[in-house]
Order: structure tokens, then C-alpha cells, then sequence
């Protein structure tokens, strides 16, 4: 039988060579040298080559036993290590990582050495998912960073996933209630008074919703008419809030009125402010009013939209009426004037228009204009 490339038989034992990551891989096949074992040598060896040129080739799964393969991690090992240094991140957020990895790409490729897989393996597995672009970027997140931690480790020489693409997540805009709107829905509310102070602090505070349902009466000076936000309930949780950081909000009077309400319910109670009146325990989660929201804007026949919108409610009409954006921007808990210029930058503009034509219309009112008769013409 004429040699073929890459096999060379021994006395009890076939050894077959492959390049891999720029080196020539020798490794041996513990089957005697016959004519069909041969064969059999040069298939596998075709199907290796195959493999390493996709990005889909693993070690392991052909060579257990060899060194090479017992050294280099596996991407689902590289995964597990990135979700073990990243507990800095929220734990919603981890158990978010954990399900994309569990369900979209451990199953892929999470078998494969690490140093094994390709751009264009990547580049195929997130074009087979049929999935919207935010979620497609979180996929990526989590495809991107186990790589970046091996780049780190020295366990491979590039990034495969740098060169990814990301999504492009159309936003959607803001689209606040008008006053009248707020206050019809609030109308309908008056019969289920926690629910109806919730959405009454909720539209004249701007709070997140996971704010609102972490909220403590410790968190409240009635003296000074401050209310504290410095944490969220998230996925059964109570953590820190979204930047990180605390704001002191200044109570208009229907937010202190809502709050005075409600003391009425919960002041002696376990300290929260806000308790499902089924359960008498703390809300769930942010669907816990979904339900009388719903059947509040039902009946009140305006337009739905959900909850969050209370909070794009509170800035547009404090823009609208004319309050200083800084000021907006920190009781929203915004950490830079950009994201409120980005997201209700025409509110201000309006409100700009609407204080300038009102200058125009001053200045050139009847009263200030001259009457013909007093004004002198001269010959």
C-alpha cells in the first residue's frame, strides 16, 4: 500500500501528523498498522483537517489522553471562570449571563478547547440564532468575555469574537402620559389605594420601578421633604440602584401627599412603604401592579402604554414647564446631562421655544406699543 501523507505506521500502532495553531501535532493511534486501519488513520485525519479549518475541531474529543488536550481549557471552562471573577456585576445580570450561555452557546461550543475555536465558527453560530438585536448583543457578551479572559491568560494569541458584530437596537422613544392623562388613570385607581399611591408617586417622582418597591419608611423626611433612593429589588433581591449611588429626591406635594397616604397603610408595618395588599409581603417584582394598572388605563380610555412611562411622564413636564435640566437629571438619577439631552431633548427644546416666544410676545404686547398719536412725525 503506497504511504500516504500524515501517516506513518509503526511496528503495533499508527501515528498520524496534523498542523494545528502553527505547529505540527504528532499523535498516536493505538491500532495495528493493517491495510484498513491505515484507511481508517487517513479518514480521521481528513476529518481533523476539516475541522481545525471551521474552528470546530476538539481535541479532546479524538485524543483524550494527550497532553495537548488535557492543557487547554475548554470554552465552557473559560465561561465559568469569567462568571466567577464577575462578581461585581448585579446578580440579576450573572443569572442573565448564565441562562444565555446555558441556553444559546454551551451547547455549541462549549465542548471545544478554547484555543480551537474561529471567527467564522462564532460568526455561524450567532447568524443561525433567530433572535431580536438586544438579545443578540447579550449572546455576544457572553461569547466575547471567556475569550477575552483567555487573550488575558495567554491561552490564545487573538480574540475571535473581537471582530463580532453588534446589533443595532432600534430605541424606543419616550412616550410620556399628559397631565390629563396621568390624572384620568389615577381617577381609576382611588378604589385600590396602594396601588393608587404607588402610581401617584411614581408619575410625580420619575422613580424606576424597582426604586418604588425597595422603598423603606427610613428613606423619607417629611421635615424636609426629601425622599432617599439608594437601592432597588431586582430578581428577589434588594441591591444598590442602577448607578450605583444615591440620590435625595425633593418631594413635590403630590408626592408627599401620596406618601402621607400610604403611611396611613404601611407606617406600622415591617418598614417598607409599598406591601401587596394580597400577600402582605413585599412586591414580587414590577408585575405586581401590572394587573390594576391595566384595568385603570382600560377604563380610563387613554392610549396604553406601560408602567415605566410614568417616569418619562415626570420629565417631560418638568421640562414643559420650564425646571432646570440639571435639576431633572438628578432626581431621575441620571449620572450626566447626555442621557437626558438623548432621550428628551425635544421636550426642551419646546419648553425653550415656548419661554422665548413669551419674551417676543412681552416685548411687543399692546401696552408697550406706542399709540399713533404719540408718536411725532416729522415734516
Amino acid at each position: 500500500m503506497a504511504a500516504q501523507t500524515g501517516i506513518r505506521p509503526r511496528e503495533s500502532s499508527i501515528q498520524i501528523w496534523f498542523m494545528y495553531q502553527g505547529r505540527r501535532r504528532w499523535e498516536t493511534l493505538k491500532i495495528p498498522p493493517t491495510p484498513a486501519n491505515l484507511k481508517y488513520a487517513a479518514k480521521m485525519r481528513a476529518e481533523i483537517i476539516g475541522k481545525i479549518k471551521i474552528g470546530i475541531f476538539d481535541y479532546a474529543e479524538y485524543f483524550p489522553e494527550s497532553e495537548q488536550a488535557k492543557t487547554v481549557p475548554t470554552f465552557e471552562q473559560m465561561a465559568a471562570l469569567w462568571l466567577q471573577t464577575s462578581n461585581h456585576l448585579a446578580d440579576s445580570t450573572l443569572a442573565g449571563y448564565r441562562k444565555m450561555l446555558n441556553n444559546h452557546v454551551l451547547p455549541a461550543i462549549g465542548h471545544i478547547p478554547i484555543n480551537a475555536i474561529k471567527y467564522s465558527r462564532l460568526a455561524a453560530l450567532l447568524s443561525e440564532m433567530k433572535c431580536g438585536a438586544k438579545t443578540h448583543n447579550n449572546i455576544l457578551t457572553v461569547i466575547r468575555q471567556p475569550f477575552e479572559l483567555a487573550f488575558i491568560d495567554g491561552l490564545i494569541e487573538t480574540n475571535p469574537a473581537e471582530r463580532l458584530q453588534a446589533a443595532r437596537v432600534q430605541k424606543e422613544p419616550p412616550d410620556p402620559f399628559t397631565i390629563a392623562e396621568a390624572e384620568q388613570i389615577l381617577s381609576h385607581l382611588k378604589g385600590e389605594p396602594v396601588f393608587h399611591n404607588y402610581f401617584e408617586l411614581a408619575f410625580f417622582t420619575g422613580l424606576r420601578t424597582s426604586e418604588l418597591i425597595a422603598l423603606e419608611w427610613a428613606d423619607v423626611d417629611f421635615n424636609r421633604a426629601v425622599l432617599r433612593v439608594n437601592k432597588a429589588f431586582v430578581s428577589g433581591a434588594t441591591k444598590g440602584t442602577k448607578t450605583h449611588s444615591y440620590r435625595d429626591i425633593e418631594l413635590n406635594t403630590r408626592a408627599e401627599s401620596a406618601l402621607k397616604r400610604q403611611r396611613m397603610i404601611t407606617g406600622l408595618k415591617n418598614g417598607l412603604i409599598f406591601i401587596n395588599p394580597k400577600t402582605g409581603k413585599q412586591f414580587e417584582n414590577d408585575k405586581t401592579a401590572w394587573r390594576p394598572w391595566q384595568r385603570a388605563v382600560r377604563l380610563s380610555g387613554v392610549r396604553y402604554r406601560k408602567p415605566y412611562n410614568t417616569r418619562h411622564t415626570f420629565a417631560t413636564l418638568n421640562l414643559m414647564a420650564g425646571a432646570n435640566p440639571m435639576w431633572v437629571a438628578r432626581q431621575l438619577g441620571h449620572t450626566s446631562m447626555k442621557m437626558l439631552l438623548e432621550n428628551y431633548s425635544r421636550w426642551i427644546d419646546s419648553a425653550d421655544k415656548q419661554r422665548e416666544k413669551s419674551k417676543i410676545e412681552t416685548l411687543f404686547c399692546a401696552e408697550n406699543v406706542p399709540s399713533i398719536d404719540k408718536i411725532s412725525i416729522t415734516k
